[in-house]
């Protein structure tokens, strides 16, 4: 989930109240791209260079590509897994080396999905077996959407290195796309049977993906098998799984044949200090698990850390920094020896790792590189001058922290909750309607508020907001409208991710105040008769698929 959300609803609150060096063009061959070659990978990750990646392929094709994403309904509703992204031929350049017949697919999971500026996967050695692009089979462009200093992904992965866990490399990449310009992205390794051998010394392991999953009976199957698939033996997931039945007295003994303790309470202990609070152990989310067939243990692999170096989860705000949402972190917390451990881990890593000056002097390198504006840097100067304070506080129990365990739910595709809502909006004036669960018309009369630019902190700079209000059940009902300002020329905008949406929120009601989230919107269509401008009137209509995300509200939403 994004940030996006929290923001989007701020602003709706605001608005009531106011009420690689480039080089000269040369084709690869595959003979030059022989798996024989030596691995040159490092030459792409060098961080005081800016990579060029320069993606062509058929507009149509690309149409279609950046459209696609999952949507918030189909995430509440178990329905995500259904979803695959297409993928697509290309001629691809990198820093001026041509390469033909490369597949690629847009990437992202929810919170960084954009139609404007979409994260890509590229593969090179599907469509020509064998193919290695200085040692790489795949590239992999993050559009650091969620953090607009640049710095999240790539500062943290170096500091979890540091800190002794496997972590890909990272640099920064200039992307474009039919040859129109797309900025800055953060590059990263794939993780891959490269990473792994480099890392681990072998490659035959089973490695896992999370996207919320943990090691819970159903959350298991949560974890999708990138290695092995033929065999597809999933037992060593069941392994722990069983493992963590155990009692508090007998769990080290039974847990230590199956995953790496040590190197666990590690990962665990870096993901505090980095802030990653969309990880492995503070939300179920970006990681991957490998087992080492060299001693059958599990070894943790950070990724997806664009929120990483951030005070605080965004999805449970005041948990503190201590993270133990899932169950290895959960029940190992609970045990005096291994709380000890990871307390002095989390101690031992702030010494190491936490310095005002060299942390300050990277952002500044960043900065500096990438051409990115200093006052988004904001925040992550302020994540750099107070969160060490407050870890340290957090383990001498200073500060209170929340335990929140990620429920062992089973996922079961339920659309039973869907609709369909529309709108229509003239000159700032018109209506939204839907048929609610009972089958009863919903007709809301509604004011629209004046677009107004990005503010910063945590939505996209290229993004326009606008907000619906008016009042149904005694209820004042909010509609928070985010769309990618890029958009506006197609006229038609797609609703995905969280970048291009519609909520439906309760501010106040009965039996309670303050902004409750009550329904978020899947797949639709936005559509205007003129491209909106800032603060000008709103003309626009939506057909939008949509779900009950809570059931606040009594016969549905």
């Amino acid at each position: 989930m994004s940030r996006y959300l929290s923001v989007a609803v701020a602003l709706t609150l605001l608005t009531l109240s106011a009420c690689g060096v480039g080089g000269d063009t040369t084709v690869v061959s595959n003979n030059d791209l022989r798996p024989a070659q030596p691995d040159l990978s490092d030459q792409l990750f060098q961080p005081n260079e800016i990579v060029r990646v320069d993606i062509n392929m058929d507009p149509d094709d690309y149409d279609i590509l950046r459209n696609e994403g999952r949507y918030f309904a189909t995430i509440s509703t178990g329905c995500a897994s259904e979803f695959e992204y297409s993928r697509f031929k290309a001629t691809v350049s990198v820093d001026g080396k041509v390469l033909e017949e490369v597949l690629v697919r847009k990437k992202g999971f929810l919170g960084s999905l954009s139609a404007s500026r979409p994260s890509f996967k590229l593969n090179f050695d599907e469509l020509r077996p064998g193919r290695r692009h200085y040692g790489l089979e795949r590239m992999t462009l993050n559009n650091n959407l969620q953090d607009p200093s640049n710095t999240h992904t790539c500062m943290a992965y170096e500091l979890f290195r540091e800190a002794g866990v496997a972590a890909p490399r990272c640099n920064f990449a200039r992307v474009s796309i039919n040859g129109k310009d797309l900025g800055i992205y953060s590059h990263v390794e794939s993780i891959k049977k490269d990473f792994i051998k480099r890392n681990f010394g072998n490659d035959t392991g089973n490695l896992y993906e999370a996207q919320i999953a943990d090691f819970g009976e159903n959350l298991q199957e949560n974890f999708q098998l990138k290695t092995n698939r033929e065999i597809n033996d999933r037992s060593d997931l069941s392994a722990v799984v069983s493992a963590l039945t155990a009692t508090d007295e007998n769990l080290p003994s039974l847990l230590s044949q199956v995953v790496d303790l040590d190197a666990f309470i590690t990962f665990w202990a870096a993901e505090a200090v980095t802030g990653h609070w969309d990880g492995s152990v503070s939300n179920a989310n970006n990681y991957f698990v490998y087992n080492n067939p060299d001693n059958g243990l599990f070894y943790y692999i950070p990724w997806g850390t664009d929120a990483a170096l951030e005070q605080d989860s965004l999805l449970d705000p005041g948990t503190g920094p201590l993270y133990r949402a899932t169950r290895i972190p959960s029940r190992l917390y609970k045990i005096p020896e291994f709380k000890q451990k990871y307390d002095a881990r989390v101690l031992e890593l702030l010494e190491q790792l936490w310095n005002a000056e060299s942390l300050n002097a990277e952002v500044d390198r960043i900065r500096d590189l990438t051409e990115t504006p200093e006052v988004n840097m904001t925040q992550v100067r302020r994540f750099i001058r107070e969160y060490d304070g407050k870890v340290r506080a957090a383990v001498a129990g200073e500060t209170q922290q929340r335990e929140r365990t990620i429920p062992d739910f089973a996922q079961v595709c339920d659309k039973s909750g869907y609709m369909t809502l529309t709108g229509n909006i003239v000159d700032g004036r018109g209506t939204v309607e839907w048929v609610d669960l009972n089958g009863d018309p919903i007709t809301v009369p509604v004011s629209a508020s004046p677009p107004s630019a990005s503010l910063g902190g945590g939505l996209p700079s290229d993004s326009v907001f606008i907000s619906l209000t008016g009042f149904v059940d005694g209820s004042l009902v909010i509609f928070p409208v985010l769309i990618e300002k890029d958009e506006f020329g197609e006229l038609e905008v797609a609703l995905q991710g969280t970048t291009t949406m519609i909520l439906r929120g309760d501010l106040g009601g009965s039996g309670g105040t303050g902004f409750r989230i009550n329904g978020v919107t899947g797949a639709g269509i936005i559509s205007f008769d003129e491209a909106p401008t800032l603060g000008g009137v709103v003309n626009m209509r939506f057909t939008a698929e949509f779900v009950n995300s809570s059931g606040i509200f009594a016969g549905g939403l």
